[in-house]
């Protein structure tokens, strides 16, 4: 259920985990500095309630989402402030991005216990709450154990503490928003650890008829994120669209040339097959290296590894 609803300029919808609150509050910010007043609006979503099970298992594409989407669509909120990373590139009609904002790293990153993730000695165990993330740890370090660590970032580092694995995988992103950068033993190569599509990136979603949506997109939008974005996520939505599939996309930009290089990668669940690809194209033509990436995905067997899930 959503908490208060006061009376301001716009309402703005959240999951109500201390990392959903804090990009939400960035936003807010933005938006103050804008002249905009605002209210936040906080949801549990079914990701956020169903902890017994790996997402990949629950079998639902919107798991942090669709909550929040039917806020928007019952005028209940004006904006919702979703991690990229967790927005299917499917949305109910009448909804739409408006902007891509405020991007941190793309990056996994290892909290460990100052021990970098390839000395980790044999048998040791690693958490993360990603079939992505197992998938890759599987293929990368075979010698490492896996275990499934679900929750909210606080949960999942006090459960690293608590069972004293050797070591946790998380996104960059949020143990920076949360400023927890201490903690962190190694950034990840993103060209092998390849990130989730849209990983570090917020997405503010609105109603496409709202009064206010150009002056968000316009106050909000970063257009190389964007470009980053739409990169990315046409490979998702090639691939099958969810977001909890073991896939990753990293676009990196060369503003001077102009130029989008894009990385994918797919890894069976085992760890034991991996399809990589890239491809380089125009920063304005994103969709295409996007679509190019996916397509060969394609062509290697990306389906049927997905199909391994």
């Amino acid at each position: 259920m959503p908490g208060e609803i006061g009376v301001t300029d716009v309402k703005i919808g959240t999951r109500a985990s201390i990392l959903a609150v804090s990009q939400a509050e960035s936003v807010q910010s933005a938006l103050d500095q804008q002249g905009m007043t605002s209210t936040l609006v906080r949801f549990e979503t079914k990701g956020d309630q169903i902890l017994d099970r790996a997402l990949d298992k629950i079998g639902d594409k919107g798991l942090f989402t669709t909550e929040l989407e039917r806020a928007l669509l019952s005028h209940e909120i004006d904006l919702a402030v979703h991690s990229l990373k967790d927005l299917p590139t499917e949305m109910p009609p009448g909804l739409f991005i408006a902007a891509y904002a405020l991007a941190e790293d793309p990056r996994d990153v290892f909290l460990g216990r100052d021990v970098c993730l390839d000395r980790l000695s044999d048998g040791s165990v690693v958490g993360t709450s990603s079939l992505r993330r197992t998938a890759w740890l599987r293929h990368i370090c075979p010698n490492v154990t896996t275990t499934a660590v679900r929750g909210n970032l606080h949960t999942r580092i006090s459960k690293w503490r608590e069972h004293e694995w050797a070591g946790l995988i998380l996104a960059a992103a949020g143990v920076h928003r949360l400023g927890w950068q201490a903690l962190i033993t190694e950034y990840l190569d993103p060209k092998e650890w390849v990130p989730a599509p849209g990983q570090g990136i917020l997405a503010i979603q609105m109603r496409d008829d709202h009064p206010r949506c150009h002056d968000i997109k316009h106050w909000l939008n970063d257009g190389q994120q964007e470009t980053r974005a739409i990169a990315e996520r046409e490979v998702l939505a090639r691939l099958g669209g969810g977001c909890q599939i073991p896939l990753g996309v990293y676009a990196e930009l060369d503003v001077a040339k102009g130029l989008t290089h894009v990385v994918g990668k797919v890894v069976s669940p085992d760890g034991s097959r991996a399809i990589v690809t890239e491809a380089t194209d125009a920063m304005n033509q994103a969709v295409r290296v996007g679509r190019v990436v996916a397509e060969d995905l394609l062509r290697k067997g990306a389906h049927e590894l997905i199909g391994l899930v």
